[in-house]
């Protein structure tokens, strides 16, 4: 199956909104209501509740009408007319979002899932989706839109999932099939998060800490050893080695902690950091051998003796 859409609407006309509305426009020329040799109008439409409620709701409706964006802020019959759904609104308003535009979506319409959520909760927009009939497509933006706007890369998945990625390329997006099933690109993003949002709290203690030393570039120069295996093959080393080197590095986080202290910063992802290497020492998992297991394995250990429950 193949998507061309002639009439998309936008769910949320904020930062990603009305980004992927200007790269529409510029990229797949959606600018205006016809294009030629169009056989029918093509139109974008969107809907934003905070639409004129304050000065950012003026703001965006000023930027959808420059866009020839047809904006209103409630769902209204007229969504009934979408061929193609994006939704962009704040995670946690994703099922509001889903609930309110259901019961007015054409049968067979695609719906762009492009909200941050979990796991479970993109399940719960995809049964209404679904009931609704239409298709719902599973969106994880792995970017930021505004540094990149439309091109900001994303990770698709969901049934149909080819065509939905193939009209996006041709339309300005930049995509990339993840998988058939849906949810799991959420969970991609969710679970990329623990790491990156992780790495941005770590990053604000120890750059402080850092300028405040007079040490900063120092700091930054001497992390050439990540830049020589890339970021992913750096956490699985750390991972593999973490079986064997936890008391190590646990009492050199108290050290560190006292280096932030001495300079007056708050330790607080440090004392995370030195509980989460001590509840490996207590677990007891320290092979005999000093050997460091594949990742696999060492995985394996974590999950079953460290990080437990399910």
């Amino acid at each position: 199956m193949s998507l061309s859409p002639r009439v998309i609407a936008l769910l949320g006309f904020g930062e990603a909104g009305s980004a992927i509305a200007r790269g529409l426009c510029a990229e797949g020329g959606w600018r205006g209501p016809t294009r030629p040799g169009d056989n029918a109008p093509r139109r974008v439409i969107a809907i934003d509740t905070a639409l004129d409620k304050d000065a950012r709701g003026t703001t965006l409706g000023k930027e959808a009408r420059r866009l020839d964006v047809a904006i209103e802020s409630h769902y209204t019959s007229a969504l009934g007319e979408a061929d193609l759904v994006i939704c962009a609104v704040q995670g946690e308003h994703a099922l509001e979002a889903a609930e309110a535009a259901a019961p007015l979506l054409k049968k067979g319409v695609h719906y762009l899932d492009l909200c941050t959520v979990t796991g479970k909760m993109s399940d719960e927009d995809r049964a209404l989706i679904e009931a609704a009939g239409g298709h719902y497509i599973d969106i994880a933006v792995m970017g930021g839109f505004f540094k990149h706007g439309i091109k900001a890369p994303m990770l698709v998945a969901g049934e149909d999932v080819e065509a939905a990625v193939a009209w996006m390329n041709a339309s300005g997006f930049d995509a990339r099939v993840l998988g058939p099933k849906p949810g799991s690109a959420s969970s991609v993003k969710m679970i990329r998060s623990v790491l990156i949002k992780g790495v941005e709290a770590l990053g604000v203690e120890a750059y402080v800490t850092a300028e405040r030393q007079g040490i900063l570039k120092e700091v930054m120069e001497c992390m050439g050893d990540v830049d020589k295996v890339g970021f992913a093959n750096f956490v699985g080393t750390l991972v593999q080695t973490h079986t064997v080197h936890a008391y190590r590095r646990w009492e050199e986080m108290g050290l560190v902690g006292k280096t932030l202290r001495e300079t007056g910063v708050d330790p607080l992802m440090t004392e995370t950091t030195e509980r989460s290497l001590r509840r490996s020492i207590d677990a007891g998992i320290a092979p005999a051998d000093g050997k460091v297991p594949s990742l696999e394995e060492a995985l394996r250990i974590l999950s079953e003796k460290v990080i437990r429950g399910r």
